[in-house]
């Protein structure tokens, strides 16, 4: 089944080209300043990218309380991941279960043959067994696409970019000198802020990709309820998860889930949303100026969002709607 269609790796191929034009521009900047050539700024960002992707991945089991899914101990999660992954050709993720209260899963690796896929206790605990099965199926997605890769190698440009800038603008350097370097600190910074957007754009645009290949492989409609149930379980537990890569990994952004729903009153605590409450929080995120427009500086998409497009899905599958 393929699930990533022409028109969707545009705009993604697009994000890309203009997130590495500006970035090896800036290298052609500050190599031209420090006359030292393009090939060894270059290789320095090399050496960072690669340091991040081979690194990331210890730094996740570092700071999440993990363990390894045990034969046996909850035998659908290994088959639903077996049979999503088979039916797409993707090796099968080592499973680990995180210790953690708050409902959300991720998965990453340095290949997506070395791929672990993390679920929160949290998530069993506040879903129904068919939308843990639907949020695997996202995961399996980004596996698919190679997307934890990707993110773990993008995210260290804005950070070159930063370290440039500061090192320019509060370096050591001579009186004639400073005017130039001050004027590439002010581009690094720029090209800093910008790369960020576009990196998160990018990011969105995974996690959009990422919920239509779910959808293909479960219900979406059902996909659909487990994103809200997640978004407003995180609004209420108030994760304590601070590393901010994780961002981009999580099926439901953490730091933002509670805005997303703060229409939504506390007396449904118990997470049981009927379709009404959920339309409620869709329309607020709709009607709400700061919500749309704090999206740019979003890992994930609105959820309201999500749940529309799932909805449209469930449409043109032809399925009965919920």
């Amino acid at each position: 089944m393929k699930i990533m269609t022409y028109h969707m790796m545009v705009p993604m191929g697009l994000t890309l080209v203009m997130v590495f034009g500006l970035f090896f521009g800036l290298l052609f900047a500050v190599a031209s300043y420090f006359n030292v050539g393009i090939f060894p700024i270059v290789g320095m960002g090399i050496l960072m990218g690669f340091i991040q992707w081979y690194v990331g991945p210890l730094m996740l089991k570092w700071t999440t309380n993990m363990r390894q899914l045990q034969p046996g101990e909850m035998p659908w999660i290994d088959e639903t991941v077996a049979k999503v992954c088979m039916q797409n050709g993707v090796k099968i993720p080592k499973i680990m279960i995180a210790n953690v209260g708050a409902p959300n899963a991720f998965c990453f690796g340095r290949t997506n043959n070395s791929a672990t896929l993390v679920i929160t206790q949290g998530l069993l605990n506040s879903l129904s067994k068919e939308e843990v099965e639907s949020v695997i199926g996202h995961e399996v997605g980004h596996i698919k696409h190679n997307d934890m890769v990707v993110m773990t190698l993008v995210s260290v440009i804005p950070m070159i970019a930063y370290y440039i800038a500061i090192s320019t603008i509060f370096g050591n350097r001579s009186n004639r000198n400073s005017g130039v370097a001050a004027l590439i600190g002010i581009g690094a910074f720029a090209i800093y802020f910008i790369t960020n957007l576009l990196i998160l754009y990018f990011s969105r645009l995974r996690e959009s990709y990422a919920d239509d290949f779910g959808g293909h492989q479960m219900r979406p409609t059902i996909l659909a309820s487990a994103l809200a149930k997640i978004t407003y379980g995180l609004a209420l537990k108030k994760p304590e998860e601070k590393n901010s890569m994780l961002r981009y990994f999580y099926a439901v952004d953490p730091s933002l889930a509670a805005s997303e729903v703060s229409s939504l009153p506390s007396s449904y605590k118990d997470q049981n949303l009927t379709e009404d409450q959920i339309i409620q929080a869709m329309n607020w995120e709709k009607t709400n100026p700061m919500s749309r427009f704090g999206e740019i500086f979003r890992t994930h998409p609105l959820t309201y969002k999500r749940i529309e497009r799932l909805l449209n899905l469930e449409k043109e599958l032809g399925s009965t709607s919920a």
